[in-house]
C-alpha cells in the first residue's frame, strides 16, 4: 500500500520536471512590507504555481488503484456569494470507506484596482487554489491567501502549504466543523478555528474534533455540521 511520504515524493519528482516559476520569500527574517506593497500585485501569473501543484497532486493520487478524479463543473465557493464560482476543479475519492472526497478547485480570481473601484483590466487573473472536503462550501484552504505583494512569502511556501493540506486529509484522521458563523479544522498535528462574532471555545472545539476523529459520539452546537475523514491508506 502506497504511503503519504511516498505520494509526496512522486509529487516533487513529477512538478519539478515542469520547471514552473519560482521566488524566494521577499520578506526575509521577518522584515516587514513597505507600504506600496499592499496595493500591487506583481505578476500574478506567477501564481499559477498553484494550479500546477493541485494537478499533479491529482494526477498521483488518481494513479493508486481505486481512486477516482472526477471533473467538476462551476459551483459557488460559500453560502453567501463572497467568493463566487470556481472556474475549473476535480473531486478525488478513496475506495476506503469512512474516507473525505478532497476536492481541489481552481479560481481565476480579477485583481482589484488598488483602491478597490474594481477589476484592474489591465492585469492577468489571480490564480487561486481552494482546497477543500466533502463539497466546495466546505473550504480548508485558500492559496495565495491574498495575493498582494506585502503578503508574499515566496513560492516554497505555497506549495509547502498545499502539500502540508492534502496531506492532512490524506494521511487523517481529519475533521472540519461548519457551524453559525464559525468554523474549525482539525488534525493530529494540530488544528484552527475562527469565524464572525462569537463562536465556541476554541479548546472546547478541537476536543470535540479529536474526540469525533475517534469515534465518540459528540453533542456540537445547534446548526453544526461535521466532517470527518478517516485516513485514506493504511
Amino acid at each position: 500500500m502506497v504511503t503519504l511520504r511516498e505520494l509526496q515524493a512522486q509529487v516533487t519528482e513529477r512538478y519539478d520536471r515542469l520547471g514552473t516559476p519560482a521566488w524566494p520569500n521577499p520578506h526575509p527574517d521577518l522584515a516587514a512590507p513597505r507600504e506600496e506593497e499592499y496595493s500591487r500585485v506583481t505578476d500574478p501569473e506567477r501564481y499559477r504555481i498553484v494550479h500546477l501543484r493541485a494537478r499533479v497532486w491529482a494526477e498521483t493520487l488518481g494513479a493508486v488503484p481505486g481512486v477516482t478524479v472526477e471533473p467538476l463543473a462551476p459551483a459557488p465557493l460559500d453560502d453567501d456569494g463572497r467568493l463566487g464560482l470556481f472556474d475549473r476543479g476535480v473531486r478525488i475519492t478513496a475506495p476506503r470507506p469512512g474516507t473525505l472526497p478532497l476536492l481541489l478547485l481552481e479560481r481565476d480570481a480579477p485583481v482589484l484596482e488598488p483602491d478597490g473601484s474594481g477589476r484592474d483590466a489591465s492585469t492577468a487573473p489571480l490564480p487561486v487554489l481552494h482546497i477543500c472536503v466533502a463539497e466546495p462550501t466546505v473550504g480548508i484552504e485558500r492559496l495565495p491567501e491574498c495575493g498582494c505583494d506585502a503578503c508574499d512569502s515566496g513560492s516554497a511556501d505555497l506549495l509547502l502549504a498545499i502539500d502540508e493540506t492534502i496531506g492532512r486529509v490524506v494521511g487523517g484522521p481529519f475533521v472540519a466543523l461548519r457551524g453559525l458563523g464559525w468554523h474549525a479544522t482539525w488534525s493530529p498535528d494540530g488544528g484552527s478555528s475562527g469565524g464572525v462574532g462569537r463562536g465556541p471555545n476554541h479548546d472546547q472545539v478541537m476536543d470535540q474534533c479529536r474526540r469525533l476523529a475517534h469515534g465518540e459520539d459528540v453533542r456540537l452546537p445547534d446548526g453544526t455540521r461535521a466532517f470527518v475523514g478517516r485516513p485514506w491508506f493504511g
